[in-house]
C-alpha cells in the first residue's frame, strides 16, 4: 500500500511536472513578425485626386447590449487555434475574453494609427471605428459608427487582436493577447478595380481569408447590382472578423493564395498572413504605466506592418483604386455629376464643378482626420489608455511570476497562479490597478477587464443611443468644433462645424449656392451588351441611339450570375477602343481583366490579361482569340 502511494505521488509529481515545462515552454511568443521595418520604404504618391485618404483603419470599438449574447456565442463558437469544450463556451471567464478583444483592439489600433500617420502625408490616414450589432436576419454584423468609409480611400485596413476564448488554455499554445503576447488579425483590402482577380482582396491572416474572400465578393456583387439598378451604391462592408465568427467555419476554397514574402510578388493571389502570437520585450513593459515613451507593440509587430502598407501605396494605382470610391462621393454632392464623371465627360462645367465637388470631399476628409486623432487622443492619450497601460502592466507581471513558477517546479503555487489567469477576465475591478497589485495572488483578482473598470466602456444601457454615443464617451473630444479650410481655385472658404452631420450640411449647402449648369447629358438609361450574354445592360455615359457610344462605363449580368464591367469608349452598344474589361463567371474563382483595345465587346489587338493566381501578361488578341505574346510598347492602357 505504502510502495502504491510512493508510486502515485512519484507519477502525480511527473505529470505536473510535465505540465509546468509544457507551460513555461508554451507561455511565450515569436520574437519578431515576419513584417519586418524598413525606413528606407518612403511613399511614392502619384495620385491625381487631392480628395482621397490613402488608408482607412477599421477595427470593432463597442458592442450593442442587444449584441452581447451572440457575439459571446459566436466568438467560443468559431475559436481561432482549436476547439473550445463545450462546457467552456458559457463561462463568464470566456465572455469576458470576448470582450477583451474589443477592449484591446480599441488600444493596440492606436499604434497602427500613430504610425501610418507619422508616415504618410497629413490627414491621409483616417479610423473607423464599428459597432457590433445582431438582428435574426444577419446575425452578428458591424457597421461604422462615423463616416469615413464614404471617404475614397486607396487600401482599408481591418485590424483587430485576438484571444483564443477557452480561459484554460492561456499558457498553452493557442493564440492569445495577454501581458507581453499579442496575436494581431490584419486585412488589406481594396476596390475591386485595383484587383479584379482577387475581388480587390490584397492580404489577409490565414483563418480570415475565407471570409475576406467573402466578403469582397459580396462587395463587388452588390455594387454591380446597384449599378445595373441605377441605385446608389450604399452596400457597407462589415468586419472580416465579425463576418468570420458568424460565419460557421467552412471548408476553404481553393483560393489563389501566397506567402508572405513569396518571391512572385507580381503573382495575382492574396497575400496569407499567418497567425503570429507575437512576444514584446519585457523590459518596456515593465513601467509601461508610467513610461510608454517607446511602444512595445509598434516594436513588435506595428513598423513592420506600416513598412508593408507603404510598399502596397507604392505598387498600386491610387487613381484606379478609387475611382469609383470617388464616383459614390460626388454623387453624394450631385448624381447628374457624379455620372458625367463615370462616363469622362468633358466640358468646362463639367471640370469646375469636379473642382469644387472634389475641393469639398478634401475638406470633409480634413474633418474626418481632425475626429480620427480625437478618437486617438481620448483613447490611446486619455484615461482609457491609461487604464488599459495598467491592466497590459499587471498582465505581464502575472506571466512573468507564473513562468518563474513554473521553472521552480511549485506546483501548488503554479496551479494556483494558472486558476488566477484564467480568473483575470472573470474578476470584477473597483479602482485603478497597476504592478504593485501583483505583490500577492490575491491582488492577482483585482485586475479584472478593462471593460469592467472603465465606466465610459459600459454597454448595459436601456438605450441604443449610449451605443450611438460611444465614440463620444472615449473621446470627449470628438463632437468638439473644428474648422477647416476648404481651398478652390482661388478662393478659400473656412467650415465650422460641431460634428460631421453639421459639417456635411454645410459643405451641401456650399456646393449648392456655387454650382454652375452642367452641359452634359449622362443618365445612364443607354444600353450596354457583350457577345456573350443575351440580356442588355446598362451604360454610363455617351449614346447614340439608345446604345453605349463613347467614353463611360458599362455592365450587364445574366441569369447564372455571370457579369461583365467595362470603363472605356464603346460603339454601337459594345466596347470598341482603349478600355478595361473584367469577366465574372459564376462557375470560377475570382475573376479576369482585360485592358487595352476591345472590338465589337471583344479583346482585339495588345491586351494586359490578369488571372488568379498567375503573373499579369501582355498578350495579342484576334475578335477576342489569344494568338499569341504581345508587343508591350503597343499596349494602350486605360486612363482613370
Amino acid at each position: 500500500m505504502r510502495s502504491l502511494f510512493r508510486f502515485n505521488t512519484w507519477l502525480a509529481l511527473i505529470v505536473a511536472g510535465g505540465l509546468l515545462s509544457a507551460c513555461a515552454g508554451t507561455a511565450r511568443g515569436l520574437k519578431t513578425s515576419v513584417y519586418q521595418p524598413d525606413e528606407a520604404v518612403s511613399l511614392i504618391d502619384y495620385s491625381l485626386s487631392k480628395a482621397e485618404a490613402l488608408v482607412v483603419i477599421r477595427y470593432p470599438a463597442i458592442i450593442h447590449a442587444d449584441a452581447e449574447e451572440p457575439y459571446f456565442h459566436a466568438f467560443a463558437i468559431n475559436a481561432i487555434g482549436g476547439v473550445v469544450p463545450a462546457a467552456n463556451r458559457t463561462k463568464k471567464a470566456t465572455t469576458r475574453i470576448a470582450k477583451s478583444v474589443i477592449a484591446k483592439s480599441n488600444y493596440y489600433v492606436m499604434s497602427l494609427y500613430r504610425e501610418l500617420q507619422r508616415e504618410l502625408p497629413p490627414d491621409t490616414v483616417l479610423l473607423s471605428p464599428h459597432i457590433i450589432l445582431w438582428d435574426r436576419e444577419k446575425g452578428v454584423y458591424s457597421r461604422p459608427i462615423l463616416a469615413t468609409e464614404q471617404i475614397p480611400s486607396v487600401v482599408t485596413i481591418d485590424f483587430n487582436v485576438y484571444s483564443f476564448p477557452d480561459t484554460s488554455e492561456l499558457m498553452d499554445s493557442p493564440p492569445v493577447t495577454f501581458g507581453d503576447l499579442v496575436t494581431p488579425l490584419f486585412v488589406v483590402h481594396s476596390n475591386r478595380w485595383l484587383r479584379p482577380s482577387t475581388n480587390g482582396l490584397l492580404l489577409s491572416s490565414g483563418p480570415l481569408v475565407q471570409a475576406s474572400w467573402s466578403q469582397s465578393f459580396e462587395q463587388a456583387q452588390q455594387q454591380v447590382g446597384s449599378r445595373l439598378d441605377y441605385s446608389p451604391v450604399d452596400y457597407q462592408r462589415p468586419l472580416d472578423f465579425i463576418t468570420f465568427i458568424n460565419t460557421r467555419v467552412q471548408d476553404r476554397q481553393d483560393l489563389p493564395l501566397k506567402a508572405v514574402g513569396d518571391s512572385r510578388l507580381d503573382v495575382l493571389a492574396v497575400e496569407e498572413y499567418p497567425v503570429e502570437k507575437i512576444q514584446m520585450r519585457g523590459e518596456l513593459l515593465e513601467d509601461l504605466s508610467g513610461d510608454y515613451a517607446l511602444d512595445p507593440f509598434a516594436e513588435a509587430f506595428v513598423q513592420g506592418a506600416a513598412t508593408r502598407v507603404k510598399r502596397t501605396l507604392n505598387m498600386v494605382d491610387h487613381d484606379k483604386a478609387t475611382f469609383f470610391a470617388r464616383q459614390n462621393a460626388l454623387a453624394r454632392f450631385d448624381p447628374e455629376l457624379a455620372n458625367a464623371f463615370l462616363a469622362q465627360s468633358g466640358g468646362e462645367s463639367v471640370r469646375a464643378r469636379l473642382q469644387l465637388a472634389e475641393a469639398l470631399i478634401a475638406a470633409e476628409r480634413k474633418f474626418l482626420s481632425a475626429q480620427s486623432m480625437s478618437i486617438y487622443e481620448g483613447t490611446y492619450a486619455g484615461d482609457y489608455g491609461s487604464k488599459m497601460r495598467e491592466l497590459i502592466e499587471g498582465e505581464y507581471q502575472l506571466l512573468v511570476k507564473r513562468r518563474k513558477m513554473a521553472h521552480r517546479q511549485n506546483v501548488t503555487t503554479a496551479v494556483a497562479a494558472l486558476a488566477m489567469a484564467a480568473a483575470v477576465y472573470g474578476a470584477t475591478a473597483t479602482g485603478a490597478v497597476g504592478a504593485a497589485a501583483l505583490s500577492n495572488f490575491s491582488g492577482v483578482f483585482v485586475l479584472g477587464s478593462l471593460w469592467a473598470m472603465s465606466s465610459t466602456l459600459e454597454t448595459r444601457s436601456e438605450s441604443a443611443e449610449m451605443a450611438e454615443h460611444f465614440m463620444v464617451l472615449i473621446a470627449p473630444a470628438l463632437e468638439r468644433q473644428i474648422s477647416v479650410q476648404m481651398e478652390w481655385l482661388e478662393s478659400k472658404e473656412r467650415i465650422t462645424a460641431i460634428g460631421f452631420a453639421e459639417f456635411r450640411n454645410k459643405t451641401l449647402t456650399l456646393y449648392q449656392a456655387r454650382v454652375r449648369s452642367l452641359d452634359a447629358d449622362v443618365d445612364g438609361r443607354c444600353v450596354f451588351m457583350h457577345p456573350s450574354i443575351v440580356q442588355q445592360g446598362r451604360w454610363y455615359g455617351g449614346c447614340r441611339d439608345g446604345l453605349a457610344s463613347e467614353r463611360g462605363y458599362g455592365v450587364v449580368r445574366d441569369d447564372s450570375g455571370n457579369y461583365i464591367e467595362f470603363l472605356g469608349t464603346a460603339k454601337a452598344g459594345m466596347a470598341s477602343g482603349t478600355g478595361g474589361m473584367i469577366v465574372r463567371k459564376s462557375n470560377q474563382i475570382g475573376a479576369v481583366y482585360h485592358e487595352g483595345t476591345f472590338r465589337e465587346g471583344l479583346p482585339d489587338g495588345v491586351v494586359r490579361v490578369e488571372k488568379p493566381g498567375g503573373k499579369p501578361r501582355v498578350r495579342e488578341f484576334r475578335a477576342g482569340l489569344d494568338v499569341g505574346k504581345g508587343d508591350e510598347n503597343q499596349l494602350q492602357l486605360l486612363v482613370f
